[in-house]
């Protein structure tokens, strides 16, 4: 994920899946462009779920110190 210009955030979790990945792309074109590029091309991804953002409710990244 680290060489992708389109991948903004990337994470390790745990739980049933084992990244989470938050990827910006113009259209739909240019996100199946970089899906065949990143996910269904290498041979370590066995499966991946796409989730449409329709609306930021809360975007924030300042941590209450």
């Amino acid at each position: 994920m680290l060489k992708h210009r389109n991948v903004q955030q990337c994470y390790y979790v745990t739980g049933e899946i084992d990244f989470v990945v938050v990827v910006a792309a113009r259209d739909l074109a240019e996100y199946e462009t970089f899906t065949r590029e990143a996910l269904m091309n290498n041979r370590n991804v066995r499966s991946f779920t796409t989730y449409v953002v329709m609306d930021a409710v809360k975007v924030g990244t300042v941590l209450p110190l």
